[in-house]
């Protein structure tokens, strides 16, 4: 059997988290061909996975999903409503980033109730509508991703 020292586990660990980002890149850009072009990508990516894994999410689904928002929403993770989110206490992080994507997904369907709309404005609840706010960019994409809080498809929560 061979032996592996502890910098060899470390450096394989480390080319295995490389591929693990570079298929979601590929996947990514796969879905959305405009991502081809956005610049440092996978840099950004790579430092999202990082973060990620710094403060404890270890599904890969999650991770998936945290390397998803960063491409569409650079260093999300930064702004302060997110790390105070992430950061509490009481639930490990695969947990609180589960309950933040639910959240994310609740408020993209309901944009009636994420305050500012009032009589007159585009609530985007026909084909073909004009969508406008801070979750706007999101909405398409995230349609794509069934399974989250219940709604059927191959995700699940916990693990």
């Amino acid at each position: 059997m061979i032996e592996l020292t502890s910098e060899q586990v470390a450096a394989l660990a480390d080319v295995d988290a490389k591929g693990f980002v570079e298929r979601v890149r590929q996947a990514l850009m796969s879905e959305e061909p405009e991502l081809v072009n956005t610049a440092f990508l996978w840099a950004r990516l790579w430092r999202a996975f990082n973060v990620a894994r710094g403060i404890g999410i270890r599904e890969d689904a999650h991770l998936i999903e945290f390397l998803r928002l960063e491409a569409y929403s650079p260093s999300f993770y930064e702004k302060p409503a997110m790390r105070a989110w992430i950061k509490r206490s009481g639930h490990s992080a695969d947990e609180r980033f589960h309950d933040f994507l639910c959240v994310l997904r609740w408020r993209i369907e309901h944009p009636e109730f994420v305050g500012g709309l009032t009589y007159g404005d585009d609530t985007g609840a026909a084909a073909g509508e004009r969508r406008r706010g801070v979750w706007a960019g999101f909405v398409e994409r995230w349609k794509g991703f069934a399974g989250w809080c219940g709604y059927g498809g191959g995700g699940k929560r916990g693990g």
